[in-house]
């Protein structure tokens, strides 16, 4: 090592990290800041002369009197402290991405490296129909694909809450699968068009989903906020004019299975272009935002408001400078934490119903997914109770607020009751309705159903349910059985069956009409949020797995 390495970094003292540089931006009002080549913010003049003469000499006082002489220390050493966390100062510097990226709190990527050269070859072979005339026949498409959906609500609501033949469930796949990478594709190459280049692009993993990414970071050297913010909305366009069209052929087509395939793929890609242009998530939407705004980083700033907000409100301290100074930050930095939280847990939610019934696997599945949040989360709520303890007025007010908090969460998750609903299946065969758990259920799961409880059956649709007949159940044996797969899946397969256990019986009004198979939720009573969370996301799928790597017991069956 040389001895400038090994030279302690003073944050009195700041010196500007080796691979900064700086050029002017596009309009000439302003520096683009980059790290090894990828910008990461903008600066005017004053604050690019600052940043150039951190040379690990001048202190901090020293560079507030030359270049902002107006700000109390405090402000100064705001702005300072700004410029650590995004890494442009000697010791505080960040891996610049590369083939294998992770990216708080959720996110993997796996990449390459020639995203340039594959989206100029790209460039040059779309370029002939890259035309702005082109957009204005495609609004009408997309405008005429939201009346036929409009027109066809009947047929949308059936088609999303029935469960769906597993070819026309792959065809959609496929075909979504595809329309990702176009999606991906065409953000690259209208970066390009614009005179920039994607640095990476490929596959990621994004709050537990899979997905296609491409970096158009290099968009900050664009012009203007209009092109980077066509670069961002590309994307969602490819999805728009996919959903348009399909809604629209769906009217044209008389084959019903066909039908209600491009229903389904219709409102699949008009989900996705919805959920990517919520603004609090780092999709296409906030980008876009964040390009019309010309505010980088605009999520961690307006979080970092947010976190120090909440900081002083409950342990006190020193105002900081806000690193964004908009009435805004705050409430949208609280948006950015909450809704990419509901978004993972309606998809951990979604993701127990949809293993329910695949056995240990699905169990050690869900319990895996949520070991990856919990890990996640509780590492940035870890680093904001330790800057709350450094900052804070007094350790006994810190402990006394934490202790408290605890005690207040645990109490009201132990308090509030919600209703018990236990979902599982139901089978329609000549002797009725019966109630069913896949086979191999143990603890609460493989209990018989007391007689007399309400039960709600309803379809298993592909992305909803529908509410079938509300009934009563019967009490009977614990039996085995075989049961169609969509008495746990959304997914039919004609003459699939699986192995299941009877737990009890449903009485339905005479003359109902019911599938082979469907959901049901058995109305247990009410017990507290605190047994419910445990139960579905804990004891469930741990007594479940745990079960499946036990021998089996010799009298069971017997018992059975």
């Amino acid at each position: 090592m040389t001895r400038d390495l090994l030279t302690p970094v003073d944050p009195a003292v700041p010196r500007l990290a080796d691979a900064v540089g700086f050029e002017p931006s596009a309009d000439g009002a302003s520096w683009l800041v980059s790290v090894d080549g990828v910008p990461v913010s903008r600066a005017s003049d004053a604050v690019a002369a600052a940043l150039r003469a951190m040379d690990g000499v001048a202190t901090l006082d020293d560079l507030r009197r030359r270049f902002a002489p107006d700000q109390t220390p405090e402000a100064f050493g705001a702005l300072v402290e700004r410029f650590r966390r995004a890494g442009l100062l000697r010791g505080a510097e960040r891996r610049t991405a590369g083939r294998l990226t992770y990216r708080p709190p959720l996110t993997v990527q796996f990449a390459t490296l020639r995203a340039p050269v594959l989206f100029a070859r790209l460039h040059r072979v779309l370029r002939p129909v890259l035309r702005r005339a082109l957009l204005w026949p495609l609004a009408v498409l997309v405008l005429a694909g939201v009346v036929a959906l409009v027109a066809q609500a009947p047929m949308v609501a059936e088609a999303l809450t029935s469960p769906l033949p597993l070819n026309e469930l792959l065809l959609i796949a496929v075909v979504l699968v595809c329309a990702t990478v176009a999606h991906e594709a065409a953000h690259g190459v209208t970066l390009t068009h614009g005179g920039a280049r994607p640095r990476r692009a490929g596959f990621m993993l994004l709050y537990l989903g899979p997905a296609f990414f491409v970096d158009v970071t290099d968009a900050w050297r664009l012009p203007s906020r209009a092109a980077r913010v066509a670069v961002a909305l590309a994307g969602p366009a490819v999805h728009a004019v996919l959903a348009g069209a399909a809604a629209l052929a769906a009217l044209a087509v008389t084959d019903a299975d066909l039908r209600r395939t491009l229903l389904v793929l219709a409102c699949a890609c008009a989900t996705v272009v919805a959920v990517n242009l919520v603004p609090f998530v780092r999709f296409d939407g906030y980008i876009a935002l964040m390009s019309a705004l010309d505010e980088p980083n605009l999520r961690a700033r307006t979080m970092a408001d947010a976190a120090e907000g909440l900081r002083r409100l409950l342990f006190g301290g020193e105002r900081s400078t806000r690193a964004l100074d908009r009435w805004w930050s705050v409430p949208f930095g609280i948006l950015s934490v909450v809704v990419p939280t509901v978004i993972v847990w309606l998809a951990i939610e979604r993701a127990i119903r949809a293993l329910a019934g695949t056995g240990p696997v699905g169990a050690f599945l869900v319990l895996a997914l949520q070991a990856v949040v919990v890990i996640a989360v509780g590492a940035g709520v870890a680093r904001w109770v330790a800057r709350c303890w450094r900052l804070g007025r007094g350790r006994l007010r810190f402990l006394t607020l934490i202790g408290a908090l605890l005690a207040a969460s645990v109490a009201l998750a132990a308090l509030v009751p919600v209703d018990d609903v236990r979902t599982m299946g139901f089978a329609t065969t000549d002797d009725g309705v019966t109630l069913v758990v896949p086979a191999g259920a143990t603890g609460e799961g493989a209990v018989a159903i007391a007689g007399g409880r309400s039960v709600d059956l309803s379809s298993s649709g592909i992305l909803a349910d529908a509410h079938l007949v509300a009934g009563r159940t019967r009490a009977a044996s614990l039996r085995e059985a075989t049961v169609p797969l969509t008495a746990f899946s959304p997914v039919a397969l004609d003459e699939v069956v699986v192995d299941a256990l009877v737990v009890g019986r449903v009485d339905v009004p005479a003359g109902t009409t019911l599938p082979s198979a469907g959901r049901a939720g058995v109305h247990l009573g009410t017990r507290s949020l605190l047994e419910a969370v445990w139960a579905t996301h804990v004891a469930v799928p741990a007594s479940l797995l745990v079960a499946s790597l036990l021998p089996p017991s010799p009298d069971s069956k017997e018992d059975r």
